[in-house]
């Protein structure tokens, strides 16, 4: 902790102050004289007691005077407080709804679409984060902006359903509305996950440069491939997925079936973790009002002595 001045130019009030004193010093003689109706003699003489009373009230003045002038420079204690800071994450979430994602071969006659939600809802529950939902096939649709209510995205996860779009798959554009939200928000750290079953086939924005825009904006994008192998559509569906992981500095997974999904869901939870920082923080105390209520103080103390019978007379 330090002591210190918010307005220190103040402080060269304190120069004329020390002049006055010196102006103002008693220049009498060391006895000290009363008005009184009897002769006129020296009451208490020139002992030490004498020149206590001479000097005194002038000393108050100046201390009260000095006070008030410290009081108008600001006088505060400053001190540098660190304490740790958790940056939150703001995470997007994409879900393939194209016709494909009715295919049940995840596992207990669920479809794609069903352990996808299932396991998204799970993963929402153990985060505390921003979250926001796109969901693509044909086109992509930003269907929840960014919010820190789990109930909010939760409803809007569990009322999805293919054939809400267009039919086809747009992983360009879900890249694209993902990074659009997170384009704005304030945490360091930026995550979309992309979930699909099917290899991009939209004409016009190649995925390879919605990623470039997402990786300028700091977006880090995990995609998962879901659902068994369909042959030739397989390699070019990794391929895209791959590009875009490797471009964004993301990881591509790729889930057979219910298990292996929540199990890239607890590694992406693991890789996506809170930033802390430590960060200063300045706290003042100022102590102006002390000095004030000291020059006052001074000064009413100063005035009743000289107003007393002990008081010097000006």
């Amino acid at each position: 902790m330090t002591f210190g001045f918010a307005a220190s130019s103040w402080l060269w009030l304190l120069v004329p102050v020390g002049l006055l004193i010196v102006w103002m010093r008693p220049r009498a003689s060391r006895a000290l004289v009363l008005a009184s109706s009897e002769e006129p003699r020296p009451r208490l003489g020139g002992g030490w007691i004498g020149g206590l009373l001479e000097w005194t009230p002038l000393v108050l003045r100046a201390g009260a005077l000095s006070a008030v002038v410290i009081a108008l420079a600001g006088p505060r204690a400053v001190e540098i407080v660190e304490e740790p800071r958790t940056e939150g994450v703001g995470i997007a979430l994409a879900l393939d709804l194209s016709t494909s994602m009715w295919a049940e071969d995840m596992g207990a006659r669920q479809s794609r679409l069903e352990v996808a939600k299932n396991t998204a809802l799970r993963f929402i529950d153990a985060r505390d984060d921003d979250m926001g939902l796109v969901t693509f096939a044909g086109e992509a649709l930003t269907r929840l902006p960014l919010t820190h209510d789990p109930y909010v995205v939760r409803e809007a996860v569990s009322e999805l359903e293919v054939g809400l779009l267009m039919d086809g798959t747009d992983i360009a554009g879900a890249i694209a509305a993902g990074a659009g939200l997170l384009d704005d928000v304030p945490h360091p750290s930026k995550v979309l996950i992309l979930v699909t079953d099917g290899a991009h086939n939209k004409a016009g924005v190649m995925p390879d440069l919605a990623a470039r825009a997402a990786a300028a904006v700091g977006v880090t994008i995990y995609p998962v491939a879901i659902g068994q192998e369909r042959g030739r559509d397989t390699q070019a569906m990794e391929t895209v997925l791959t590009q875009a992981a490797r471009i964004t500095g993301g990881r591509y997974f790729k889930a057979t079936d219910a298990r292996a999904l929540d199990e890239i869901y607890d590694e992406i939870d693991r890789l996506v973790q809170p930033s802390e920082e430590i960060v200063e923080r300045i706290e003042t105390t100022p102590y102006s009002w002390l000095f004030a209520l000291v020059g006052l103080l001074l000064g009413t103390l100063a005035t009743v002595l000289r107003g007393s019978p002990l008081g010097v007379l000006p």
